[in-house]
């Protein structure tokens, strides 16, 4: 009765569904000037004057209040309470918390923003990658 687990339940939130590992910190006081590429879970409390990348398709970006990226992001998941100068690209969820300012375009999949964040730039939907029968780049390459 009270060991009942439903397995068919969807978390609602990137955080609750995420392993509660964190692989990266960038703390407060690190200054980062250049490109940062990472897999698994990042946490910011810093700041990067460059793009961030996750390489992965389940790879979480945490932006706190004290984060600061001036620079592109690309990443699976974002959770953003921080300050954003440059165009976001996810291609799985985006969570923008109450104290998150974002200047810049935000390319989403699926988006959940709390009151009182800001985001100036457009919000432009993209749809999930369809099955292409475009060949690959390295395909053309080795003929």
């Amino acid at each position: 009765m009270f060991n009942n687990k439903d397995n068919n339940t969807t978390p609602n939130s990137i955080s609750s569904a995420t392993p509660s590992k964190l692989d990266t910190l960038l703390g407060q006081n690190t200054n980062i000037n250049g490109d940062v590429i990472f897999k698994g879970v990042l946490h910011l409390d810093g700041k990067v004057t460059g793009s961030l990348i996750g390489e992965q398709t389940d790879d979480v970006l945490t932006i706190s209040e004290t984060g600061i990226v001036e620079g592109k992001i690309q990443v699976a998941n974002l959770i953003v309470n921080g300050t954003v100068k440059g165009d976001i690209t996810a291609s799985g969820k985006i969570e923008v918390a109450s104290k998150a300012n974002i200047e810049g375009n935000v390319y989403y999949q699926n988006i959940e923003m709390e009151t009182g964040s800001k985001i100036n730039g457009q919000l432009i939907y993209q749809e999930a990658d369809k099955p292409r029968s475009i060949t690959k780049i390295d395909d053309k390459k080795s003929k």
